[in-house]
């Protein structure tokens, strides 16, 4: 039985999405396992993995009560983990000395990303034991600020890590534009805050409108490493992210190190012709002084 908030066409929908979400974060978690590169970022995803079936759950519940709580927690908890995995696998690329800028700057956004998570979860379950779930102009807004303030961190930490990095044009352009995707997060939000000011309580727009943020938000967090693995298979190349940040590194560390050795050859080069010239000059004043 479909629960009270959803028609036939919703549950379709909802269904549909979530299992090419569910199936995405399966295939990515499997993919990193195999590869041994299991790490933080899959964590989250497998958290975020585990809040998009709880969402997907809520389809055949007919209890409007317990829909609701799950609606507030499941709903916003899986965004917001997905947000995680997908900064905590720019925190990996970024475990290198000569990135510890970068480092820093993605542990600052990580930490930003959950106190925004914790804030907006606590309003949301505020509004459910208060007001019955009644949603507001201050739910609205909170959730239009911090969707589209953490988006666009996700867009430009990237940007800002990747401008110099030595990876091919191509290549630097798949793995900008997984990241990039984060903006259709934001594109989803703005509709949904709209729709939350109209309404000002749950109803089924809502709802399918979560569920596609949802599922969308998994799906993206998976991005990167589908974007490997079609790498690996389509090119026939190998290519990680990790290792391309080393070489680059490596390549800047020998080339100063090539640049240095070649001024102190030159200084050494200087100083020994300096030092014939010098002799040349005292034998020639001692030749003159015997004539």
């Amino acid at each position: 039985m479909v629960a009270l908030f959803y028609s036939s066409r919703a549950s379709v929908v909802a269904l549909v999405l979530h299992s090419i979400a569910i199936l995405c974060t399966i295939f990515r978690l499997a993919y990193r396992g195999w590869m041994y590169h299991l790490w933080w970022e899959d964590a989250w995803a497998a958290f975020s993995l585990i809040g998009d079936v709880v969402c997907l759950a809520c389809i055949w519940l007919d209890s409007i009560r317990i829909t609701s709580w799950i609606f507030t927690v499941a709903f916003t908890s899986v965004p917001w983990a997905a947000r995680m995995s997908i900064i905590f696998s720019i925190i990996r690329i970024t475990n290198h000395p000569s990135l510890e800028i970068h480092r820093q700057i993605a542990y600052l956004i990580a930490v930003s990303f959950a106190c925004m998570w914790v804030a907006l979860l606590a309003h949301r379950i505020t509004m459910c034991a208060l007001h019955s779930c009644n949603m507001g102009k201050s739910l609205a807004l909170s959730l239009l600020i911090t969707d589209v303030t953490s988006d666009i961190s996700l867009v430009a930490a990237p940007l800002y890590l990747w401008r110099n990095v030595g990876l091919s044009r191509n290549t630097k352009k798949l793995v900008l534009s997984a990241f990039g995707a984060s903006l259709l997060n934001t594109a989803l939000t703005i509709p949904h805050c709209i729709i939350i000011l109209n309404v000002h309580k749950i109803d089924a727009t809502i709802v399918v409108v979560a569920h596609i943020k949802s599922a969308l938000s998994l799906i993206i967090c998976d991005l990167l490493v589908i974007v490997t693995f079609v790498y690996r298979v389509y090119w026939k190349e190998t290519f990680d992210l990790d290792q391309s940040c080393e070489v680059f590194t490596s390549v800047v560390l020998i080339q100063t190190t090539c640049a240095t050795n070649t001024g102190t050859l030159l200084m050494s080069t200087e100083g020994a012709m300096e030092t014939e010239a010098m002799k040349a000059n005292v034998e020639d004043t001692r030749a003159v002084t015997v004539c």
